[in-house]
């Protein structure tokens, strides 16, 4: 028999972050996934991969750990790290091997394109941990008009995605799908 694993809403996701940023008391950007991680057990190991993985989530033992290309932007590592991390929180696996036989879950190409429950799952709660909504609200709020209409020109959105240390394209799309900006 098979489980069916059921689809965390949006709301579930941000309010699992907005519980992790309280527990740490973090309340402005850029959020330090890396000591963030550490602080929930789990160690980060860099090193180099070939292809296209960026990295992956480790059991072993009991032992937990992140695995992060070394070879890609600090950006991207960033949000690995915090990809990962929600697979660990949101129990995408708990499997524990023993004997050099390891459970990993791995972030490369194919992790991106959204076909799988905890893929798309990871990416949002890496999205709402790297760049918090509520974070973003009070950001926003010096782009804000004489007639009280937002402004944001590229810019604008360069300084953004540089205080949260993410792409402009992460920032931008998050941004959109908050409902902040319309879709170019």
């Amino acid at each position: 028999m098979f489980a069916v694993m059921t689809m965390r809403t949006r709301r579930e996701i941000e309010e699992k972050v907005a519980d992790l940023l309280l527990k740490h008391g973090i309340g402005e950007a850029p959020v330090r996934v890396d000591l963030l991680a550490r602080a929930e057990g789990l160690q980060i190991v860099e090193a180099a991969f070939d292809g296209d993985v960026s990295g992956a989530l480790v059991r072993s033992a009991g032992v937990a750990g992140i695995a992060v290309n070394a070879k890609q932007h600090p950006n991207r590592r960033r949000f690995t790290i915090a990809h990962e991390l929600a697979h660990y929180l949101l129990a995408h696996t708990t499997e524990d091997h023993l004997d050099w036989q390891f459970s990993i879950l791995r972030r490369d190409e194919k992790s991106s394109e959204a076909s799988d429950a905890k893929e798309i799952e990871a990416n949002a709660f890496a999205a709402n941990l790297l760049m918090p909504k509520e974070f973003l609200k009070a950001d926003l709020k010096r782009y804000i008009n004489f007639r009280g209409e937002l402004e944001l020109d590229d810019a604008a959105i360069q300084a953004l995605a540089r205080k949260y240390m993410v792409s402009e394209m992460a920032m931008t799309f998050r941004l959109v799908n908050l409902g902040f900006v319309a879709p170019a």
